[in-house]
């Protein structure tokens, strides 16, 4: 997608963790290759990542913030109450909530995010030293 390797890059710089999501690993005897195609496509896109998790569940992972556009996983973050910016198409336009319309507003939003979590991390941690 247009701007999402440059974006992903400057977040990435601000030491914001990125983690790809995806659940490619559906086609039996076909794991070895779905892994290494995606790795190369990562790569040769020049998609800067932590982790790369292969999951059928998107949220058995666990993170705090998730950019999504298929309205099943959408609604799955949603009944599991997990913040979510769900990136517009025509398949998940009548959904609520957070919403980028392209790389550079999900950028803004992810930012945002970061730092009110870098926030109540901080909070925490007073906390415990009290």
């Amino acid at each position: 997608m247009k701007g999402a390797a440059v974006a992903i890059r400057r977040l990435s710089a601000k030491k914001v963790r990125i983690r790809i999501v995806t659940h490619r690993l559906f086609i039996s005897d076909f794991h070895q290759q779905a892994v290494q195609q995606t790795v190369a496509w990562l790569d040769n896109h020049d998609i800067r990542y932590s982790d790369l998790c292969f999951v059928e569940k998107k949220d058995d992972v666990g993170a705090h913030l998730y950019i999504e556009d298929s309205p099943t996983n959408i609604e799955l973050f949603k009944q599991n109450r997990l913040k979510t910016i769900i990136f517009t198409n025509s398949t998940n336009r009548h959904l609520p909530g957070l919403r980028a319309d392209n790389w550079e507003q999900a950028e803004k939003l992810v930012l945002k995010e970061f730092k009110a979590w870098k926030k109540s991390q901080k909070k925490k941690r007073s906390k415990k030293k009290r």
